[in-house]
């Protein structure tokens, strides 16, 4: 292909637009569709294009099975984690969607979800203490980012963990005399 290419005489000066280059880097025209691709964006009709659109299709479907890969070695592994350890992580993504006010959570995905299958194995080797420090670390963060979240509210979320006991609504509460 990178030989037909540079023994073309027409294709190594062509310019193309930013739609068309859009179109070719993410594969998005389809064979029978070719004649109206060479039409619109005044290209020659050279057999260089259904090469190019087929290997990128099969690269792009590759790069996405590998991805789709990752993402379920990464939920397998935090599902293997310890039961009140999994329960926090999800509350604490639960509290930060309750204070967020797109009812969102950013700050649990890029800070204390794992987005890489290393990450999630160095998660599924913490011990207690340093699931501690990383909730800890995770809810300063949390402060910083949302008003309602305070230091106490904080502490009794480190309490909870580190007592097992499980929580189902944000943020917690204080037990009252007959709980």
């Amino acid at each position: 292909m990178l030989e037909h290419y540079r023994n073309s005489s027409a294709l190594p000066g062509l310019r193309f637009s930013r739609r068309c280059y859009s179109l070719l880097h993410h594969a998005r025209i389809a064979p029978q569709n070719l004649r109206h691709f060479y039409r619109t964006y005044r290209l020659p009709a050279d057999p260089f294009f259904p090469l190019f659109f087929d290997i990128k299709r099969a690269y792009l479907q590759e790069r996405e099975r590998v991805q789709e890969a990752r993402r379920r070695y990464i939920l397998e592994t935090m599902r293997a984690l310890p039961e009140p350890v999994l329960e926090f992580i999800k509350y604490v993504g639960r509290l930060e969607q309750h204070y967020s006010a797109g009812a969102r959570y950013p700050v649990w995905r890029a800070n204390l979800f794992p987005s890489t299958k290393k990450q999630a194995d160095a998660y599924r080797r913490y011990d207690q203490h340093q699931w501690l420090g990383t909730f800890r670390a995770h809810l300063e963060l949390l402060g910083t980012h949302y008003r309602g979240l305070n230091a106490q509210i904080e502490s009794r979320l480190i309490a909870c963990f580190v007592l097992e006991i499980p929580l189902d609504g944000p943020p917690p509460r204080r037990p009252t005399h007959g709980e």
